[in-house]
Protein backbone atom coordinates (compact mmCIF):
# COMPACT_ATOMS: atom_id res chain seq x y z
CA UNK A 1 0.00 0.00 0.00
CA UNK A 2 1.23 3.27 -0.81
CA UNK A 3 2.01 5.86 1.45
CA UNK A 4 -0.67 8.43 0.06
CA UNK A 5 -3.28 5.74 0.26
CA UNK A 6 -2.22 4.72 3.96
CA UNK A 7 -2.48 8.28 4.68
CA UNK A 8 -6.03 8.60 2.83
CA UNK A 9 -7.32 5.71 5.00
CA UNK A 10 -6.04 6.96 7.96
CA UNK A 11 -7.42 10.14 7.49
CA UNK A 12 -11.19 8.54 7.05
CA UNK A 13 -10.87 6.41 9.50
CA UNK A 14 -10.03 9.25 11.74
CA UNK A 15 -13.35 11.28 10.11
CA UNK A 16 -15.50 8.06 10.97
CA UNK A 17 -14.50 7.59 14.82
CA UNK A 18 -14.83 11.34 15.23
CA UNK A 19 -18.27 11.23 13.87
CA UNK A 20 -19.24 8.82 16.50
CA UNK A 21 -17.24 10.76 19.02
CA UNK A 22 -19.97 13.86 18.21
CA UNK A 23 -22.77 11.88 17.91
CA UNK A 24 -22.18 10.60 21.58
CA UNK A 25 -20.77 13.75 23.16
CA UNK A 26 -23.86 15.25 22.06
CA UNK A 27 -26.08 12.68 23.73
CA UNK A 28 -24.61 12.93 26.90
CA UNK A 29 -22.64 16.00 29.18
CA UNK A 30 -22.23 13.49 31.85
CA UNK A 31 -18.42 13.11 31.22
CA UNK A 32 -17.80 16.48 33.02
CA UNK A 33 -16.18 16.71 36.49
CA UNK A 34 -15.62 13.11 35.97
CA UNK A 35 -13.46 10.16 37.47
CA UNK A 36 -12.76 6.82 36.00
CA UNK A 37 -10.71 3.70 36.85
CA UNK A 38 -8.25 1.94 34.17
CA UNK A 39 -6.12 -0.98 33.83
CA UNK A 40 -4.09 0.16 30.64
CA UNK A 41 -3.85 3.65 29.99
CA UNK A 42 -5.85 7.22 30.80
CA UNK A 43 -6.08 10.68 30.79
CA UNK A 44 -7.78 13.60 31.65
CA UNK A 45 -8.36 16.85 29.84
CA UNK A 46 -10.20 20.20 29.59
CA UNK A 47 -12.21 19.31 27.14
CA UNK A 48 -14.65 16.07 26.34
CA UNK A 49 -13.79 15.87 22.99
CA UNK A 50 -9.66 15.89 23.48
CA UNK A 51 -10.52 13.20 26.05
CA UNK A 52 -12.23 10.95 23.19
CA UNK A 53 -9.21 11.86 20.51
CA UNK A 54 -6.69 11.18 22.83
CA UNK A 55 -8.29 7.66 23.92
CA UNK A 56 -8.49 7.06 20.35
CA UNK A 57 -4.79 7.42 19.75
CA UNK A 58 -3.93 5.36 22.84
CA UNK A 59 -6.14 2.49 21.54
CA UNK A 60 -5.02 2.66 18.49
CA UNK A 61 -1.20 1.45 20.07
CA UNK A 62 -0.09 5.85 19.98
CA UNK A 63 2.29 6.58 23.37
CA UNK A 64 1.54 9.08 25.93
CA UNK A 65 3.15 11.52 23.93
CA UNK A 66 1.37 10.91 20.30
CA UNK A 67 -1.61 11.53 22.25
CA UNK A 68 -0.38 14.38 23.51
CA UNK A 69 -0.42 16.00 20.61
CA UNK A 70 -3.47 15.06 19.12
CA UNK A 71 -4.97 16.06 22.64
CA UNK A 72 -3.41 19.73 22.06
CA UNK A 73 -4.34 20.14 18.85
CA UNK A 74 -7.90 19.16 19.36
CA UNK A 75 -7.94 21.49 22.37
CA UNK A 76 -7.08 24.44 19.51
CA UNK A 77 -10.58 23.37 18.20
CA UNK A 78 -12.49 22.91 20.58
CA UNK A 79 -11.93 24.98 23.46
CA UNK A 80 -10.53 28.06 21.65
CA UNK A 81 -10.76 30.37 24.91
CA UNK A 82 -7.20 28.42 26.13
CA UNK A 83 -6.20 25.63 23.74
CA UNK A 84 -3.95 26.94 20.98
CA UNK A 85 -1.47 27.13 18.23
CA UNK A 86 -0.48 30.72 18.79
CA UNK A 87 0.56 30.07 22.25
CA UNK A 88 3.19 28.49 24.41
CA UNK A 89 3.76 26.11 27.11
CA UNK A 90 5.54 23.70 29.40
CA UNK A 91 5.76 19.57 29.32
CA UNK A 92 6.80 17.26 32.34
CA UNK A 93 7.59 13.72 30.81
CA UNK A 94 8.30 10.28 32.55
CA UNK A 95 9.76 8.08 30.36
CA UNK A 96 8.89 4.75 31.67
CA UNK A 97 12.32 2.87 29.39
CA UNK A 98 15.00 5.04 31.07
CA UNK A 99 12.68 5.68 34.18
CA UNK A 100 13.91 9.24 33.66
CA UNK A 101 11.62 12.64 33.99
CA UNK A 102 12.11 15.15 31.18
CA UNK A 103 11.10 18.80 30.38
CA UNK A 104 10.80 20.96 27.79
CA UNK A 105 9.91 24.73 28.07
CA UNK A 106 8.19 26.04 24.81
CA UNK A 107 7.09 29.15 26.19
CA UNK A 108 7.28 32.21 24.33
CA UNK A 109 9.75 34.97 23.45
CA UNK A 110 9.47 38.29 22.83
CA UNK A 111 9.72 39.54 19.71
CA UNK A 112 13.82 40.82 18.76
CA UNK A 113 12.27 44.71 18.40
CA UNK A 114 10.23 44.18 21.57
CA UNK A 115 11.38 47.31 23.96
CA UNK A 116 11.48 47.65 27.98
CA UNK A 117 9.33 50.43 27.74
CA UNK A 118 7.00 49.58 24.80
CA UNK A 119 3.72 49.49 26.09
CA UNK A 120 4.25 52.74 29.05
CA UNK A 121 2.27 55.39 27.13
CA UNK A 122 3.50 59.10 28.17
CA UNK A 123 1.05 59.51 31.36
CA UNK A 124 2.25 56.49 32.98
CA UNK A 125 -0.64 54.19 32.30
CA UNK A 126 -0.34 51.06 30.44
CA UNK A 127 -1.48 50.81 26.78
CA UNK A 128 -4.73 48.50 25.78
CA UNK A 129 -2.32 47.31 23.24
CA UNK A 130 -0.67 45.30 25.97
CA UNK A 131 -3.62 42.83 26.14
CA UNK A 132 -5.79 43.14 22.76
CA UNK A 133 -4.13 43.29 19.18
CA UNK A 134 -1.35 41.77 17.71
CA UNK A 135 1.64 43.56 19.80
CA UNK A 136 0.45 41.94 22.77
CA UNK A 137 1.89 38.78 21.32
CA UNK A 138 5.29 36.83 21.99
CA UNK A 139 6.80 34.11 19.65
CA UNK A 140 4.16 31.59 19.22
CA UNK A 141 5.68 28.29 20.63
CA UNK A 142 2.87 25.56 20.98
CA UNK A 143 3.77 24.23 17.25
CA UNK A 144 7.59 24.34 17.92
CA UNK A 145 6.91 22.36 21.21
CA UNK A 146 5.09 20.31 20.01
CA UNK A 147 6.91 19.21 17.26
CA UNK A 148 10.24 18.89 19.88
CA UNK A 149 8.12 16.58 21.95
CA UNK A 150 7.01 14.30 19.26
CA UNK A 151 10.28 14.10 17.50
CA UNK A 152 11.77 12.79 20.53
CA UNK A 153 9.35 10.72 22.24
CA UNK A 154 6.59 10.00 19.92
CA UNK A 155 5.71 6.77 17.50
CA UNK A 156 2.82 7.54 15.30
CA UNK A 157 3.07 9.61 12.27
CA UNK A 158 2.40 13.36 12.69
CA UNK A 159 0.45 13.52 9.86
CA UNK A 160 -1.75 10.94 11.30
CA UNK A 161 -2.20 12.70 14.84
CA UNK A 162 -3.51 16.33 13.69
CA UNK A 163 -6.46 14.25 11.46
CA UNK A 164 -8.59 14.08 14.50
CA UNK A 165 -8.33 17.98 14.67
CA UNK A 166 -8.37 18.59 11.44
CA UNK A 167 -12.00 16.85 11.04
CA UNK A 168 -13.17 18.31 14.00
CA UNK A 169 -12.23 21.93 12.51
CA UNK A 170 -13.97 21.11 9.51
CA UNK A 171 -17.19 19.58 10.29
CA UNK A 172 -17.52 21.38 13.32
CA UNK A 173 -18.11 21.09 17.67
CA UNK A 174 -21.26 21.77 19.34
CA UNK A 175 -20.39 25.25 21.41
CA UNK A 176 -21.40 25.38 25.11
CA UNK A 177 -22.74 27.96 27.58
CA UNK A 178 -18.97 28.88 28.66
CA UNK A 179 -17.88 29.97 25.66
CA UNK A 180 -20.77 32.30 24.51
CA UNK A 181 -20.01 33.86 28.35
CA UNK A 182 -16.39 34.27 28.07
CA UNK A 183 -16.60 35.92 24.61
CA UNK A 184 -19.16 38.16 25.88
CA UNK A 185 -16.53 38.88 29.00
CA UNK A 186 -14.00 39.09 26.14
CA UNK A 187 -15.76 41.40 24.40
CA UNK A 188 -16.78 43.98 27.60
CA UNK A 189 -13.13 43.55 29.13
CA UNK A 190 -11.03 43.67 25.93
CA UNK A 191 -13.20 44.61 23.04
CA UNK A 192 -11.85 41.50 21.00
CA UNK A 193 -15.40 42.12 18.66
CA UNK A 194 -13.51 44.83 16.72
CA UNK A 195 -10.67 42.79 15.73
CA UNK A 196 -12.45 41.95 12.00
CA UNK A 197 -11.18 38.28 11.84
CA UNK A 198 -12.34 37.50 15.51
CA UNK A 199 -16.07 39.44 14.94
CA UNK A 200 -16.32 37.24 11.88
CA UNK A 201 -16.22 34.13 13.45
CA UNK A 202 -16.44 34.46 17.00
CA UNK A 203 -19.42 37.38 16.90
CA UNK A 204 -21.45 36.63 13.54
CA UNK A 205 -24.01 39.14 13.03
CA UNK A 206 -22.40 40.81 16.07
CA UNK A 207 -23.62 38.48 18.88
CA UNK A 208 -20.97 35.79 20.49
CA UNK A 209 -21.54 32.23 19.46
CA UNK A 210 -24.47 30.77 21.35
CA UNK A 211 -24.46 27.47 22.94
CA UNK A 212 -25.74 24.35 21.18
CA UNK A 213 -24.13 26.22 17.44
CA UNK A 214 -22.31 23.97 15.58
CA UNK A 215 -19.11 25.64 15.13
CA UNK A 216 -17.31 25.08 11.95
CA UNK A 217 -13.44 26.71 11.61
CA UNK A 218 -12.68 26.25 7.93
CA UNK A 219 -9.11 28.13 8.02
CA UNK A 220 -8.08 26.52 11.29
CA UNK A 221 -8.90 23.40 9.30
CA UNK A 222 -6.84 24.17 5.90
CA UNK A 223 -4.17 25.88 8.63
CA UNK A 224 -3.90 22.30 10.36
CA UNK A 225 -3.75 20.27 7.03
CA UNK A 226 -0.69 22.14 5.90
CA UNK A 227 0.66 21.46 9.43
CA UNK A 228 -0.22 17.96 9.00
CA UNK A 229 1.33 17.86 5.14
CA UNK A 230 4.20 20.05 5.15
CA UNK A 231 5.16 19.42 8.94
CA UNK A 232 5.60 22.35 11.78
CA UNK A 233 8.95 23.73 10.07
CA UNK A 234 6.26 25.88 7.42
CA UNK A 235 4.54 27.36 10.60
CA UNK A 236 8.32 29.12 11.27
CA UNK A 237 9.66 29.11 7.67
CA UNK A 238 6.98 28.38 5.05
CA UNK A 239 3.83 29.20 3.81
CA UNK A 240 2.16 29.54 7.16
CA UNK A 241 4.62 32.11 8.73
CA UNK A 242 4.72 34.03 5.16
CA UNK A 243 0.97 34.72 5.82
CA UNK A 244 1.62 35.13 9.42
CA UNK A 245 3.85 37.77 9.34
CA UNK A 246 1.84 39.68 6.64
CA UNK A 247 -1.31 39.83 8.70
CA UNK A 248 0.22 40.79 12.13
CA UNK A 249 2.72 43.41 10.37
CA UNK A 250 -0.53 45.05 8.74
CA UNK A 251 -2.49 45.01 11.85
CA UNK A 252 0.41 46.85 13.96
CA UNK A 253 2.38 43.88 15.25
CA UNK A 254 6.22 43.31 15.71
CA UNK A 255 6.57 39.55 14.81
CA UNK A 256 8.93 39.00 12.15
CA UNK A 257 10.37 36.34 10.25
CA UNK A 258 13.48 35.87 12.09
CA UNK A 259 11.81 35.63 15.19
CA UNK A 260 9.90 32.67 13.71
CA UNK A 261 12.68 31.19 12.13
CA UNK A 262 15.43 31.58 15.49
CA UNK A 263 12.87 30.29 18.07
CA UNK A 264 13.12 27.22 19.37
CA UNK A 265 12.19 25.21 22.65
CA UNK A 266 14.56 23.88 25.61
CA UNK A 267 14.71 20.68 27.23
CA UNK A 268 15.26 21.42 30.64
CA UNK A 269 16.18 20.01 33.75
CA UNK A 270 13.53 19.30 35.97
CA UNK A 271 13.02 20.62 39.66
CA UNK A 272 12.90 17.64 41.78
CA UNK A 273 11.63 18.76 45.26
CA UNK A 274 11.61 15.72 47.76
CA UNK A 275 8.99 15.80 50.15
CA UNK A 276 8.26 12.92 52.80
CA UNK A 277 8.77 9.65 50.77
CA UNK A 278 7.86 10.87 47.06
CA UNK A 279 9.86 12.80 44.81
CA UNK A 280 8.07 15.74 43.25
CA UNK A 281 9.55 16.91 39.74
CA UNK A 282 8.23 20.00 38.51
CA UNK A 283 9.51 22.80 35.54
CA UNK A 284 12.16 25.30 36.24
CA UNK A 285 12.32 28.90 35.61
CA UNK A 286 10.64 30.67 34.41
CA UNK A 287 8.25 28.67 35.39
CA UNK A 288 7.15 29.68 38.87
CA UNK A 289 5.73 26.15 39.52
CA UNK A 290 8.94 24.56 40.99
CA UNK A 291 10.18 27.66 43.41
CA UNK A 292 6.89 28.41 44.55
CA UNK A 293 5.53 24.52 45.58
CA UNK A 294 8.91 23.66 46.58
CA UNK A 295 9.50 26.36 48.60
CA UNK A 296 5.91 26.04 50.26
CA UNK A 297 6.40 22.85 51.02
CA UNK A 298 9.87 23.33 52.67
CA UNK A 299 7.80 25.94 55.19
CA UNK A 300 5.43 23.61 55.46
CA UNK A 301 7.18 20.92 56.31
CA UNK A 302 8.41 21.64 59.55
CA UNK A 303 4.94 21.71 61.10
CA UNK A 304 2.73 18.53 62.24
CA UNK A 305 -0.11 19.34 59.24
CA UNK A 306 -1.73 16.35 59.48
CA UNK A 307 -2.53 16.72 63.29
CA UNK A 308 -3.54 20.69 62.89
CA UNK A 309 -6.41 19.09 60.72
CA UNK A 310 -7.65 18.80 57.14
CA UNK A 311 -8.70 22.44 56.02
CA UNK A 312 -9.20 23.72 59.45
CA UNK A 313 -8.37 27.14 60.22
CA UNK A 314 -5.07 26.86 61.77
CA UNK A 315 -4.04 24.59 58.64
CA UNK A 316 -5.07 27.07 55.93
CA UNK A 317 -3.47 29.95 58.05
CA UNK A 318 0.02 28.03 57.60
CA UNK A 319 -0.98 27.15 54.39
CA UNK A 320 -1.51 30.82 53.38
CA UNK A 321 0.92 32.41 55.07
CA UNK A 322 3.68 29.83 53.32
CA UNK A 323 2.16 30.60 50.19
CA UNK A 324 2.66 34.46 50.95
CA UNK A 325 6.33 33.78 51.24
CA UNK A 326 7.37 31.63 48.51
CA UNK A 327 5.25 34.42 46.35
CA UNK A 328 7.30 36.85 47.65
CA UNK A 329 10.64 35.13 46.53
CA UNK A 330 8.73 34.50 43.10
CA UNK A 331 8.06 37.86 42.51
CA UNK A 332 11.36 38.86 42.93
CA UNK A 333 14.03 36.66 41.79
CA UNK A 334 11.10 34.63 38.56
CA UNK A 335 12.75 35.20 35.20
CA UNK A 336 14.15 34.37 32.40
CA UNK A 337 17.42 32.12 33.05
CA UNK A 338 19.11 32.81 30.58
CA UNK A 339 18.76 37.18 31.42
CA UNK A 340 19.40 36.91 35.03
CA UNK A 341 20.28 34.68 38.10
CA UNK A 342 17.39 32.79 40.02
CA UNK A 343 18.94 31.36 43.35
CA UNK A 344 17.24 28.12 43.20
CA UNK A 345 19.53 26.41 45.96
CA UNK A 346 19.24 29.41 48.22
CA UNK A 347 15.42 29.80 47.50
CA UNK A 348 14.50 26.14 47.90
CA UNK A 349 16.87 25.36 50.87
CA UNK A 350 16.00 23.88 54.61
CA UNK A 351 17.48 27.21 56.13
CA UNK A 352 15.73 29.67 54.11
CA UNK A 353 12.35 27.33 54.81
CA UNK A 354 13.40 27.51 58.27
CA UNK A 355 14.08 31.18 58.45
CA UNK A 356 10.65 32.09 56.53
CA UNK A 357 8.99 29.61 59.14
CA UNK A 358 10.25 31.93 61.87
CA UNK A 359 8.67 35.09 60.51
CA UNK A 360 5.18 33.22 60.99
CA UNK A 361 3.16 34.25 64.05
CA UNK A 362 0.85 31.08 64.55
CA UNK A 363 -1.96 32.90 65.31
CA UNK A 364 -2.08 35.37 63.26
CA UNK A 365 -1.74 36.91 59.58
CA UNK A 366 1.64 38.58 59.16
CA UNK A 367 1.28 41.50 56.28
CA UNK A 368 3.16 41.25 53.15
CA UNK A 369 4.27 44.93 53.61
CA UNK A 370 6.17 44.48 56.98
CA UNK A 371 7.89 40.78 56.43
CA UNK A 372 12.20 40.92 55.40
CA UNK A 373 13.25 38.78 53.24
CA UNK A 374 16.10 36.06 54.69
CA UNK A 375 19.13 37.70 54.69
CA UNK A 376 18.62 41.00 53.75
CA UNK A 377 17.38 43.98 55.44
CA UNK A 378 14.47 46.04 53.20
CA UNK A 379 11.28 44.73 52.51
CA UNK A 380 10.93 43.26 49.71
CA UNK A 381 -1.14 34.31 34.58
CA UNK A 382 -5.08 34.59 33.34
CA UNK A 383 -7.07 31.82 34.43
CA UNK A 384 -7.25 30.67 29.91
CA UNK A 385 -4.71 28.32 30.35
CA UNK A 386 -5.23 24.39 29.60
CA UNK A 387 -3.56 21.32 31.08
CA UNK A 388 -4.10 17.84 30.59
CA UNK A 389 -2.66 14.67 31.75
CA UNK A 390 -2.06 11.24 29.95
CA UNK A 391 -0.46 7.35 30.70
CA UNK A 392 0.22 4.92 28.10
CA UNK A 393 0.09 1.11 28.34
CA UNK A 394 3.78 1.73 28.15
CA UNK A 395 4.35 3.21 31.92
CA UNK A 396 5.07 6.80 29.90
CA UNK A 397 3.02 9.71 31.53
CA UNK A 398 3.03 13.43 30.42
CA UNK A 399 1.64 16.16 32.13
CA UNK A 400 1.47 19.30 29.57
CA UNK A 401 0.12 22.57 30.22
CA UNK A 402 -0.15 25.40 27.42
CA UNK A 403 -1.52 28.66 27.64
CA UNK A 404 -2.97 31.79 25.55
CA UNK A 405 -3.07 33.85 28.69
CA UNK A 406 -6.03 35.84 28.73
CA UNK A 407 -9.15 34.01 27.09
CA UNK A 408 -8.76 34.18 23.26
CA UNK A 409 -5.15 35.75 24.33
CA UNK A 410 -4.74 38.92 22.35
CA UNK A 411 -7.92 38.20 20.95
CA UNK A 412 -5.86 38.88 17.57
CA UNK A 413 -7.51 35.94 15.29
CA UNK A 414 -4.70 35.48 12.23
CA UNK A 415 -6.86 36.28 9.09
CA UNK A 416 -6.53 32.94 7.17
CA UNK A 417 -5.11 30.78 9.08
CA UNK A 418 -7.73 30.72 12.16
CA UNK A 419 -6.39 30.85 15.46
CA UNK A 420 -5.27 33.11 17.73
CA UNK A 421 -1.85 34.59 18.67
CA UNK A 422 -1.65 35.03 22.85
CA UNK A 423 -1.54 38.58 25.26
CA UNK A 424 1.86 36.59 26.76
CA UNK A 425 3.68 40.05 26.95
CA UNK A 426 1.93 40.96 30.00
CA UNK A 427 3.12 38.15 31.41
CA UNK A 428 6.72 40.25 31.88
CA UNK A 429 7.06 43.11 34.10
CA UNK A 430 5.63 46.26 31.91
CA UNK A 431 6.10 48.57 34.47
CA UNK A 432 8.10 47.93 37.75
CA UNK A 433 5.90 48.71 40.82
CA UNK A 434 2.40 48.58 38.87
CA UNK A 435 0.70 45.15 38.97
CA UNK A 436 -0.08 43.06 35.96
CA UNK A 437 -3.59 41.81 34.96
CA UNK A 438 -3.43 39.21 38.12
CA UNK A 439 -2.18 41.51 40.35
CA UNK A 440 1.49 40.27 40.60
CA UNK A 441 3.64 42.71 41.12
CA UNK A 442 7.03 41.36 39.87
CA UNK A 443 10.23 42.34 40.08
CA UNK A 444 13.16 43.98 37.23
CA UNK A 445 14.00 39.88 36.51
CA UNK A 446 11.10 39.53 34.40
CA UNK A 447 11.30 43.10 32.47
CA UNK A 448 10.40 43.16 28.88
CA UNK A 449 13.79 42.37 26.40
CA UNK A 450 14.15 41.26 23.24
CA UNK A 451 14.00 37.47 22.41
CA UNK A 452 13.61 37.00 26.39
CA UNK A 453 11.13 35.10 28.27
CA UNK A 454 8.60 35.67 29.85
CA UNK A 455 7.72 34.54 33.50
CA UNK A 456 4.90 31.72 33.96
CA UNK A 457 2.61 30.60 36.76
CA UNK A 458 2.26 26.86 34.63
CA UNK A 459 3.21 24.11 36.82
CA UNK A 460 2.61 20.47 35.43
CA UNK A 461 3.59 17.91 37.73
CA UNK A 462 4.93 14.55 38.30
CA UNK A 463 5.29 12.37 41.67
CA UNK A 464 7.00 9.53 41.72
CA UNK A 465 7.40 7.27 44.92
CA UNK A 466 10.05 4.52 44.88
CA UNK A 467 11.15 5.78 41.54
CA UNK A 468 7.36 4.56 39.77
CA UNK A 469 4.89 7.50 38.99
CA UNK A 470 2.34 8.08 42.04
CA UNK A 471 0.49 11.32 40.86
CA UNK A 472 0.57 13.35 37.70
CA UNK A 473 -1.18 16.70 37.46
CA UNK A 474 -1.46 20.17 36.37
CA UNK A 475 -4.09 22.72 36.20
CA UNK A 476 -5.37 26.48 34.43
CA UNK A 477 -5.55 28.97 37.03
CA UNK A 478 -2.93 32.17 36.43
CA UNK A 479 -0.59 32.49 39.02
CA UNK A 480 -3.30 30.73 41.17
CA UNK A 481 -1.69 27.48 39.22
CA UNK A 482 1.46 26.43 42.05
CA UNK A 483 -0.82 27.16 44.85
CA UNK A 484 -3.81 24.63 43.55
CA UNK A 485 -1.10 21.96 42.44
CA UNK A 486 0.32 22.44 46.08
CA UNK A 487 -2.84 21.93 47.76
CA UNK A 488 -4.06 18.83 46.09
CA UNK A 489 -0.19 17.52 46.78
CA UNK A 490 -1.15 18.31 50.56
CA UNK A 491 -4.60 16.71 50.62
CA UNK A 492 -2.91 13.38 48.87
CA UNK A 493 0.29 13.17 50.75
CA UNK A 494 -1.02 15.46 54.43
CA UNK A 495 -4.17 13.88 54.58
CA UNK A 496 -4.58 10.70 52.75
CA UNK A 497 -7.44 12.02 50.75
CA UNK A 498 -8.97 10.16 47.57
CA UNK A 499 -8.00 11.65 43.85
CA UNK A 500 -11.85 13.39 44.03
CA UNK A 501 -12.22 14.63 46.82
CA UNK A 502 -8.58 16.56 46.83
CA UNK A 503 -9.14 17.71 43.40
CA UNK A 504 -13.25 19.22 44.74
CA UNK A 505 -11.95 20.34 48.23
CA UNK A 506 -12.33 24.05 48.63
CA UNK A 507 -9.59 26.18 47.39
CA UNK A 508 -7.24 29.39 48.85
CA UNK A 509 -4.89 31.44 47.31
CA UNK A 510 -2.53 34.03 48.96
CA UNK A 511 -0.03 35.83 45.82
CA UNK A 512 2.05 38.32 48.51
CA UNK A 513 0.23 41.27 46.69
CA UNK A 514 -2.68 42.17 46.60
CA UNK A 515 -2.53 40.87 50.55
CA UNK A 516 -5.52 38.74 50.96
CA UNK A 517 -7.05 35.40 50.57
CA UNK A 518 -9.00 34.33 48.00
CA UNK A 519 -11.58 31.84 48.42
CA UNK A 520 -14.29 29.64 46.19
CA UNK A 521 -17.77 31.31 47.91
CA UNK A 522 -20.17 28.29 46.99
CA UNK A 523 -16.89 25.80 48.71
CA UNK A 524 -15.74 27.44 51.30
CA UNK A 525 -17.43 27.00 54.81
CA UNK A 526 -18.57 30.87 56.10
CA UNK A 527 -17.32 29.53 59.75
CA UNK A 528 -13.92 29.06 57.79
CA UNK A 529 -13.69 32.43 56.23
CA UNK A 530 -14.67 33.81 59.21
CA UNK A 531 -11.71 32.55 61.52
CA UNK A 532 -9.49 33.66 59.01
CA UNK A 533 -10.74 36.82 58.93
CA UNK A 534 -10.64 37.09 63.09
CA UNK A 535 -6.58 36.03 62.45
CA UNK A 536 -6.24 39.14 60.44
CA UNK A 537 -6.20 37.93 56.52
CA UNK A 538 -7.62 39.79 54.40
CA UNK A 539 -10.99 38.03 52.65
CA UNK A 540 -11.86 37.89 48.86
CA UNK A 541 -14.09 35.75 47.27
CA UNK A 542 -12.34 34.37 43.88
CA UNK A 543 -13.87 36.02 40.84
CA UNK A 544 -14.15 32.24 39.12
CA UNK A 545 -13.33 28.93 40.44
CA UNK A 546 -9.74 28.49 40.91
CA UNK A 547 -8.01 25.97 38.92
CA UNK A 548 -9.30 23.24 36.63
CA UNK A 549 -7.32 20.32 37.63
CA UNK A 550 -6.65 17.45 35.50
CA UNK A 551 -4.68 14.31 37.26
CA UNK A 552 -4.21 10.77 37.18
CA UNK A 553 -3.38 8.54 40.34
CA UNK A 554 -1.35 5.19 40.01
CA UNK A 555 -2.33 2.81 42.51
CA UNK A 556 -2.69 -1.28 42.77
CA UNK A 557 -2.37 -1.19 39.27
CA UNK A 558 -4.76 0.78 38.61
CA UNK A 559 -4.93 4.30 37.32
CA UNK A 560 -7.36 6.49 38.45
CA UNK A 561 -8.08 9.73 35.87
CA UNK A 562 -10.22 12.12 37.62
CA UNK A 563 -11.15 15.76 35.55
CA UNK A 564 -11.91 18.75 37.95
CA UNK A 565 -15.45 19.36 38.29
CA UNK A 566 -15.39 22.60 38.73
CA UNK A 567 -14.17 22.30 35.13
CA UNK A 568 -15.70 21.10 31.74
CA UNK A 569 -13.42 18.63 31.29
CA UNK A 570 -13.86 14.77 30.84
CA UNK A 571 -11.64 11.75 32.10
CA UNK A 572 -11.47 8.40 29.75
CA UNK A 573 -9.32 5.22 29.90
CA UNK A 574 -9.59 1.65 29.61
Amino acid sequence: MSQSVAADRAFETARISIAIVLAALLATSALAGSQIVANTAALSTASPYATQVGLMVLKRGGNAIDAAVAVAFALAVANPQAGNLGGGGFLVYYDAKSSAVWTLDFREVAPGAAKRDMFVMPDGAIAPALRTGPLASGVPATVAGLEAMHKKFGSKPWKELLQPAIALARDGVATDGQLTSDLEEARKERHIDTLPATAALFYPKGTALQAGTRFVQADLASTMTRLADAGARDFYEGALAEQMVAAVQKAGGILSHKDLREYAPLWRAPIRIHFRDVDIYTMAPPAAGGLVIGEALGILNGYDLASTGFQTPRSLHLLVEAERRAYIDRNKYLGDPATVRIPYRDILSESRAAAWRSSINPDRATPTSTLVEPGTTAAVESSQTTHFTIADAQGNVAALTTTLDDKFGSGFLVPGLGFFLSDAMDEFTVAPGKPNRDGLEQGSANSIESKKRMASSMSPTIVLKNGKPFLALGTRGGPSIPTTVLQVLLNVLVYDKPLFEAIAAPRFHHQAQPDQVEYENLLAPAATIKALGAMGHGVLIAPEPIGDVQALMFSGGKIIAVADPRGQGASGGY
